[in-house]
């Protein structure tokens, strides 16, 4: 945690009007990402639950607890999701914003094998996006609300992009 410049992440915290204004300030704070790095996510889990858990948090607190939540993005997307699992997002007005935005804003790249097109493999680029929507890639197959894959032909599921 030594690594997180407070100072800036305050000056930041402070001025923010919005989940969004504060994820985007604190994703470019280079700090996080050399977080990210050097800590397990195990470790991030324990220290946010011991700064959201105190009455009276003082604005380091929140700072700091923003600052994890912004940290974890940049995990790669499973480890990601397992750790936002743990949280108590409630604790923070923006946590679940938080979380949100990410999802928002996470490309997940996957490769499926096409059937009857001799195996060749074609990758496929998407946006998280509302469980309740469906995405189309390119007319060439659909990528349901849970992740899974579907070829346009069969309807058969032939691959999971993402786990809930």
């Amino acid at each position: 945690m030594k690594s997180i410049d407070v100072g800036a992440l305050k000056r930041e915290y402070l001025f923010a009007s919005t989940a969004t204004h504060l994820y985007q300030h604190f994703k470019e704070d280079g700090s996080l990402r050399k977080l990210a790095q050097e800590e397990k996510s195990d470790i991030l889990v324990e220290e946010y639950k011991k700064r959201t858990a105190k009455d009276g948090r003082s604005i380091e607190d929140v700072v700091v607890a923003y600052a994890i939540l912004v940290t974890v993005t940049f995990y790669d997307y499973k480890e990601a999701m397992e750790t936002f699992r743990k949280f108590d997002l409630s604790k923070l007005e923006w946590g679940e914003k938080v979380k949100d935005i990410y999802m928002r804003e996470v490309q997940i790249t996957t490769y499926i094998t096409e059937q009857g097109r001799g195996g060749k493999i074609k990758d496929i680029f998407t946006r998280a996006k509302e469980r309740t929507e469906y995405i189309t890639n390119h007319g060439r197959g659909i990528i349901g609300d849970s992740g899974e894959i579907r070829s346009d032909n069969s309807g058969k599921v032939t691959d999971t992009l993402y786990q809930q």
